[in-house]
Formats: structure tokens, C-alpha cells, sequence
């Protein structure tokens, strides 16, 4: 008997989400494909395409050749993730299901100044820009009408009579409402069209280098250009004819004249004097 039940545990430990050392294999937007780094006579876990433990907020350039680990969570992600879709319910599932990856720290990593706050950067350069709305779903899940009571019920008896495993054995199913949501003319939805195309519209507005020094910084309206260009040995301001550039100050305090060479005045220019 204790051999037999030592067996059924071992077992069902088996089925359970493990932490397991991988490395990436490819990208795909946020969602990259991994290998298991494992050694056994057993089996080779197959690659899977997994989430990457970070926010919208600060996405990190990962590369393939990244290592780290898969970090489990107790339940389903395909639903929060997008990848799969669906909802989070108490069954088991594959062991491979729940997990997302997670970088850590490696010995060949480059130096860093270890007083920084905060370092960062890709392989190509780095860039820092405004944050754009996340797409919307093009296939929503359609809510359904309130379901699940009969589960609640018996769950809840089962609770009552002290049946604990007859309890968990029953179908958690959360009760969903009905909602509606339909456009009466086509004048709604070309309101809803053009919204959607407001919605679409990416704010350009970034600060930027690449891997040969070049620095750019963007304005939200495309129209205001600052490039230091360390290559090619040159600094280059770009603005609409109908707009100043000030030298040796803001325009807001003392005196400027617009500045001029020996073919003539400089468009747009003007600089401090004194």
C-alpha cells in the first residue's frame, strides 16, 4: 500500500506545471518559442510558444539565444494571453499550458555601471516612444446568458453535507450576462469606423539611437526633427517653414536677430545677441 500510494503522489506530481530551465528558439511579437534545456533517458519536451513575463508597458528586446526559465502559473493563460483564447476553469490541463518565460541573469553578460538606475538597450539601438492604444479584438467572445447555477447549487450542497472532494469535483462556472450591442444605421457605424481609425492613429513622438550612434528625437507631429548623426559628423534640426529656431537660447528672454552668412540669411534662424 505504501509503495501504491507513494506511486499515485509521484504520479500526480508529474502532471503538475514545473519551473524548467529553456532558451528562445524565435520571436514573435511578445511570444516567443522555447526549448527545454533538460537531460534525461526519458523524453525530449517539445518546443512550445509561450507569453514573456512583462508588461505592454516595457516590452524587452528579446533575442533567440535568450535564456531563462519557464515560470508556471497554477491555471490556464490562453485566455488572458489572446494565444488560445477561452476561459480559466479548475481542470487539469497539460503541464505546458500555464507557463510564461522569464529572463535571468547570465555570466556573459556585458559590463554595466552597476550605480545606474536603469540600463537598457537592443541589440540595434534603443528607443523610447509614446504609448500606443492596444489593438482591438476583431473576434470578441460572445458573453452568454446566466449559467452555472445548477453547478453553484450542488457545490454549495455538497459543502453543506461536508463532501469536500464532491465539492471540488463540481464545475466552478461563473455566471455570465447577457449584453447587446448592435449599430441601428449605417450612419453608427460609420461613426464607429471612423473612431476605430482615430483609434488606429500611432503617436510618433519617440527619442532613438541605432547601433552606429545615430540619435533622433521625433515631435508627436512628424514636423520637428533633431538628428545627432555621429557617423556621418553632423547635426541636423528640421522644422516647418513657418516655425523659429532659436541659437543660444529659448526666444523667451533677451534680444535675437535672424542669422545670416556671407550668401544670405538662414531660413527660420534667428540668434540670441549679448
Amino acid at each position: 500500500m505504501n509503495q501504491w500510494s507513494n506511486k499515485r503522489t509521484t504520479v500526480a506530481q508529474e502532471q503538475l506545471t514545473k519551473s524548467i530551465p529553456c532558451h528562445v528558439v524565435s520571436v514573435d511579437k511578445d511570444f516567443i518559442t522555447v526549448a527545454f534545456e533538460t537531460s534525461n533517458s526519458i523524453f525530449t519536451p517539445p518546443t512550445v510558444k509561450i507569453p514573456q513575463s512583462m508588461s505592454q508597458y516595457q516590452r524587452e528586446p528579446t533575442q533567440v539565444g535568450d535564456r531563462g526559465y519557464a515560470v508556471p502559473s497554477d491555471y490556464y493563460l490562453g485566455g488572458v494571453t489572446g494565444v488560445a483564447g477561452g476561459r480559466t476553469d479548475f481542470y487539469p490541463r497539460g503541464n505546458l499550458t500555464a507557463i510564461s518565460f522569464q529572463p535571468v541573469s547570465h555570466t556573459q553578460n556585458p559590463d554595466r555601471d552597476y550605480d545606474t538606475l536603469t540600463h537598457m538597450g537592443g541589440p540595434n539601438g534603443w528607443a523610447v516612444g509614446a504609448f500606443q492604444k492596444q489593438k482591438k479584438d476583431q473576434n470578441p467572445p460572445q458573453q452568454e446568458q446566466v449559467t452555472g447555477l445548477p453547478s453553484m447549487a450542488r457545490q454549495v450542497q455538497a459543502l453543506k453535507t461536508g463532501n469536500r472532494m464532491a465539492a471540488l469535483s463540481q464545475p466552478w462556472l461563473a455566471p455570465r450576462a447577457v449584453t447587446g450591442s448592435t449599430t441601428t444605421n449605417g450612419g453608427s457605424q460609420q461613426q464607429q469606423q471612423q473612431q476605430q481609425q482615430q483609434d488606429d492613429q500611432k503617436d510618433p513622438t519617440n527619442f532613438s539611437f541605432d547601433k552606429d550612434g545615430k540619435c533622433t528625437i521625433l515631435s508627436k507631429d512628424s514636423n520637428h526633427v533633431i538628428t545627432v548623426d555621429q557617423k556621418n559628423k553632423k547635426i541636423t534640426l528640421s522644422v516647418p517653414t513657418n516655425h523659429t529656431i532659436y541659437v543660444g537660447g529659448d526666444g523667451s528672454s533677451g534680444q535675437y536677430a535672424p542669422l545670416t552668412t556671407t550668401k544670405g540669411p538662414v531660413v527660420n534662424a534667428q540668434g540670441r545677441i549679448g
